[in-house]
């Protein structure tokens, strides 16, 4: 027996390549094994692991060396369909490249080398990439020479090939809009900036062969644009500041000298008296005070005497549960990753379920928010004995949730994608695309609803994409009235108004699942067959206000009851108390790990229509009962030590910025997913500090988001609509006086001061 090794790699240290063979042969017959393998790399080709390649060069001997030149600069070996200039400027950069100029090596060094073979290949679960070097190709700036270094990607797909079709057409094509080009082969070819991305396009398409699989053949098809070709002079252009940047940069501005000025008055100028006996302009500025905002945000006592202090901790183990998933889900799913098999057979395994099947964790959020909101509006009825400022309601959700918001989209807009650069932030500058042309459906909070039917959810110009569930909850939102006073004003009638609805709605959901015959979830990574109708499952359930409602009525019945038994003890034995934590444990387990049995399509390749419908539809409901009867158990006193963790008194000022947290943490992720120079290589430990460090990031940029913008308007909208009414006749009175010292009060009509 005799076993055979041969490797063939480049030397790194020098420029133009040379090659060391070693051999480990295990026999008496080493001599003749070397005299084969030199005969076979010199002669007409030479083999690597049992692939062969033919010499390339002008005699047609050169070998290994010149075909590892020619195979970084796929241009210059073009017989058509490249511009003259862009072959003759290849050929120039070749012949510098022989005579070891340095600028010529550095470009050769920047470069990635298409190895055709390596390429689909079958039997190989990982995808192939060859990045190069961003940084290195396009510094290179030669003097006396008509180009400079342009880093371009190409992708690879797979096109069957029809016995009737012109297969050459098929060979090049330019890319969708889509996360989807991340999960095929691709390479980065260092070139001449006078070579466009079509003349690449095409040279590759002339090198790149045919696959067979499964009985059927395939052609390689060459894909790339202009979007995805980088020069020094592009990259610099993009940083360019236009109108729309000048403006948010203006207001942006204006916003830090307000604070800034703010904050210095309070501070050393004006800090010997209570805020409510000074002036009202002097209360005004102090609402932008960062002093004051810093002191509100970092507070660790509670805003309420009767509020649900497990919630806040519920409120930030979701927002961290939730950013590990995203992180988790670019670097292995929607980035390019060197072994993205390796990370999609990990999320196959049980413990991974959490993560893998994890996208339910948003019912919590729009659970806590239908809680709150009834629990907090039922109060205020029983204060203002029934009386309903539906004005008020809605104004004050507004003023809550969008001056943070305009500010997190208007910076996406006009300066998100001037901050940056990488092989891949075409795709960050598309999505910036989409949120100028998208803007106003998230400022009406329809953006779920408007222009979804043809777009896609990895299409970048969704823009804002986990900006959906804002509007989702502000739709909620606006319906709930219809359910918050039924309950307070008829009890037992709106009880029942608001369960029949809630199955009304589940039946709904149920229905649109059979119908449309639905995946069982969003991430169905084991199931090839599914991952195709993923846009479908996004427009008719994820994004589908309808089918999330359920778990918001949920949240609004728990609020009844909480509000109906906050000044009286719910009495249970030790057996009651431990058979709902177990009902609710059940619950939680059976959304995570429901769908482990159906992970592999291998293994089961149908998965039964009643289980597919019932889970699909159902799961988010079940997912919102397990949570709240934590939150009813914690709040009564049968929380333990759950309880004791939850309402862990760190976790309240954690819990402010999660709102600031969640706008902004999928854009972090993606800029720093598109400036990265290389692909991801998935390990554990990478994976963990890769999260911890986009996890501290996210919560530091939401402190200053929520110190600079949410909090001064939270103040402003206290300032002139307090709650309490004797507070309340405190402004009206005094902006009257102001009113009449400037002599101004004619203007105004009496039905804005009895609205003030």
């Amino acid at each position: 027996m005799q076993m055979t090794y041969i490797q063939v790699g480049r030397h790194k240290d020098i420029a133009v390549s040379t090659f060391r063979i070693r051999f480990v042969v295990m026999s008496s017959s080493r001599p003749l094994f070397v005299c084969l393998v030199v005969f076979s790399i010199f002669s007409n080709g030479f083999i690597v692991s049992g692939l062969t390649f033919p010499p390339i060069g002008e005699n047609g001997n050169q070998g290994i060396g010149d075909w590892w030149i020619y195979s970084s600069v796929p241009t210059a070996l073009a017989t058509s369909k490249v511009s003259e200039t862009c072959i003759q400027h290849s050929r120039e950069y070749l012949t510098a490249l022989r005579e070891r100029q340095p600028w010529a090596v550095k470009m050769y060094e920047s470069s990635g080398r298409m190895v055709e073979n390596l390429i689909y290949i079958e039997g190989n679960s990982d995808v192939h990439h060859e990045t190069g070097l961003f940084d290195g190709c396009v510094s290179v700036r030669p003097d006396g020479i008509p180009f400079q270094g342009q880093y371009c990607t190409v992708f690879f797909g797979l096109k069957q090939v029809d016995s009737d079709g012109n297969v050459e057409n098929w060979k090049e094509e330019e890319p969708i809009e889509s996360s989807s080009n991340f999960l095929k082969p691709s390479i980065g070819f260092c070139l001449p900036s006078t070579c466009s991305a079509r003349d690449l396009r095409s040279a590759v398409a002339q090198q790149v062969g045919y696959r067979a699989s499964n009985g059927k053949n395939f052609s390689i098809v060459a894909i790339s644009s202009e979007d995805y070709c980088y020069t020094q002079e592009k990259i610099l252009a993009n940083g360019t500041v236009d109108k729309l940047a000048l403006i948010v940069l203006s207001v942006f501005c204006l916003l830090g000298i307000a604070v800034t000025v703010a904050t210095v008055h309070h501070t050393w100028i004006n800090n010997d008296c209570d805020d409510s006996k000074k002036p009202m302009a002097i209360q005004l500025l102090h609402c932008f005070s960062a002093k004051r905002n810093c002191e509100t945000l970092l507070a660790i006592q509670e805003d309420a005497k009767d509020s649900l202090s497990c919630v806040h901790g519920i409120r930030v183990l979701t927002i961290c549960w939730i950013v590990l998933m995203h992180v988790g889900s670019e670097f292995t799913i929607e980035r390019i990753s060197y072994n993205k098999q390796t990370a999609v057979k990990n999320s196959q395994r049980w413990e991974a379920q959490g993560l893998a099947n994890g996208l339910f964790a948003v019912d919590s959020f729009f659970l806590m928010s239908g809680l709150l909101v009834a629990f907090t509006k039922m109060r205020q009825l029983d204060q203002n004995n029934g009386f309903f400022n539906i004005k008020r309601f809605y104004f004050h959700r507004y003023i809550r949730l969008t001056p943070v918001y305009a500010a997190v989209i208007a910076f996406l807009a006009a300066l998100w994608p001037r901050l940056g650069s990488g092989p891949d932030w075409h795709f960050l500058q598309r999505m910036s695309k989409g949120v100028r042309q998208r803007w106003w459906t998230n400022m009406l909070y329809i953006n779920n609803y408007v222009a979804t039917t043809k777009l896609s959810m990895s299409n970048p110009l969704m823009g804002m994409i986990e900006s959906w569930s804002l509007a989702c909850d502000m739709q909620m939102f606006w319906i709930s009235p219809l359910f918050i006073y039924p309950l307070w004003r008829w009890k037992k009638a709106g009880l029942l108004w608001t369960v029949v609805c809630l199955f009304v709605f589940l039946g709904y959901s149920t229905v649109v699942f059979f119908v449309h015959d639905l995946p069982i979830s969003l991430t169905p990574l084991g199931r090839p067959s599914e991952i195709l109708r993923i846009d479908d499952y996004v427009h008719n359930h994820y994004l589908e206000t309808f089918c999330r409602i359920p778990t918001y009525l949920i949240g609004i019945l728990l609020g009844w009851i909480l509000h109906n038994t906050k000044n009286r003890k719910v009495s249970m034995n030790k057996c009651q108390a431990v058979t709902g934590w177990m009902i609710a444990a059940l619950f939680g387990l059976a959304v995570i790990y429901g769908m482990t049995p159906y992970l592999d399509e291998t293994t089961a390749p149908v998965i039964n229509p009643f289980v597919r419908v019932s889970y699909g539809a159902l799961h988010h409901s079940a997912w919102a009962i397990a949570i709240g009867w934590i939150i009813f158990a914690c709040t009564h006193g049968y929380g333990g030590f759950i309880n004791q963790f939850l309402s862990w008194k760190l976790f309240l000022p954690i819990s402010r910025l999660s709102y600031a947290a969640y706008l902004i943490h999928y854009n972090i992720i993606k800029a720093y997913a598109s400036h990265l120079r290389k692909p991801f290589y998935f390990t554990e430990c990478v994976y963990a500090t890769t999260y911890f460090g986009i996890l501290v990031i996210t919560f530091a940029i939401a402190f200053v988001l929520s110190v600079v913008v949410e909090m001064p308007f939270l103040n402003l909208d206290k300032f002139f609509f307090p709650i309490k009414s004797k507070t309340r006749q405190g402004i009206k009175h005094r902006l009257c006086t102001h009113l009449l010292e400037q002599r101004m009060f004619l203007k105004y009509t009496p039905k804005t001061i009895f609205f003030l």
